[in-house]
């Protein structure tokens, strides 16, 4: 997710009409085999989870199994070869950022064949399942998380699992902003253009965003001194956003996504970590690294997976 991608570059020196379903095929050809980066994982299959209950903390642990040791790679997906501004490809099973590991699982999680999946991960992505830039949720507490509970993907249980220790933080979000500051390397795939093409491009790109007010947008979360312990109520399959304290040199208040899951031997963050691959963690560890952060982490925002 491109607001997300920003956050951790700003924090990294402190430390979608649709086609039809026959479409699949195509798009997959587009997408660089996961075998020329790891020869020994093959791609994994749009589908359900084997046999896991839709939704369930098995079956999203089932999903996102098959990206394990893919490479991070920073904004890897877009609007496909028809995009007016980014024309990364609309699925891939190369590599993946924090937010499209998290969507990709939950489409594959969701969807009951190829087809279906690759609906559900529109509609996760897409505002309205337009496939469009304009339409993409960028920003996670203004775009994600309400447009996915909204239409039926997510639920919010970060109260739930704090109770009276529930903490709320408020930011002003300015999308106008953010577009303004867009520049050509923010347009993805367009390298063959000439510069006046591009410059033009650019003036459309940033005139997106002309007429969008601010936005301002409170999102919930358990604070990070309570973390450890109420880890053991965090549900397996949840789906975690870290939430830092607003700041106007930050354009967000998120700057990562991840799953807990229940492990062996406790609590895991299943992750793509930045500068690496998907990987666990153990929770009690990641969570306690948190706490000297030079962006300070306030807690994690919680939401359980629905099933459609």
């Amino acid at each position: 997710m491109t607001i997300i991608l920003t956050a951790i570059l700003l924090i990294l020196p402190a430390a979608q009409a649709f086609c039809a379903p026959s479409a699949f095929e195509a798009l997959s050809l587009a997408v660089p085999e996961a075998a020329s980066f790891m020869p020994d994982v093959p791609a994994p299959s749009l589908a359900a989870a084997d046999n896991a209950p839709v939704a369930s903390g098995a079956g999203l642990f089932a999903a996102s199994s098959r990206f394990l040791g893919l490479p991070y790679v920073l904004g890897p997906l877009g609007e496909g070869g028809d995009g007016e501004f980014d024309r990364g490809p609309l699925v891939s099973f190369a590599g993946l950022d924090c937010t499209t590991f998290v969507e990709e699982t939950m489409a594959f999680a969701l969807g009951g064949d190829d087809a279906a999946s690759l609906d559900v991960l529109r509609r996760i992505r897409y505002r309205g399942g337009v496939i469009k830039y304009q339409a993409r949720n960028h920003f996670t507490e203004a775009d994600w998380l309400p447009n996915n509970i909204a239409a039926g993907f997510l639920r919010d249980i970060t109260g739930e699992v704090a109770g009276a220790r529930v903490r709320a933080v408020r930011k002003v979000i300015s999308k106008r902003a953010w577009y303004q500051a867009k520049t050509e390397a923010d347009l993805k795939g367009f390298e063959s253009e000439t510069p006046a093409l591009k410059q033009a491009r650019l003036a459309r790109f940033r005139a997106l965003g002309a007429d969008l007010p601010d936005q301002e947008v409170s999102l919930s979360y358990v604070p990070l001194e309570e973390l450890a312990a109420l880890l053991p109520r965090i549900p397996s399959g949840t789906v975690v956003s870290l939430v830092r304290e607003a700041r106007g040199d930050k354009p967000t208040l998120v700057s990562h996504q991840f799953f807990i899951f229940d492990g062996p031997a406790g609590k895991i963050i299943r992750h793509a970590a930045l500068g690496r691959t998907v990987l666990d963690v153990p929770a009690a560890g990641y969570i306690a690294g948190l706490a000297n952060s030079a962006w300070r982490v306030l807690g994690f925002n919680l939401a359980a997976v629905k099933g459609l």
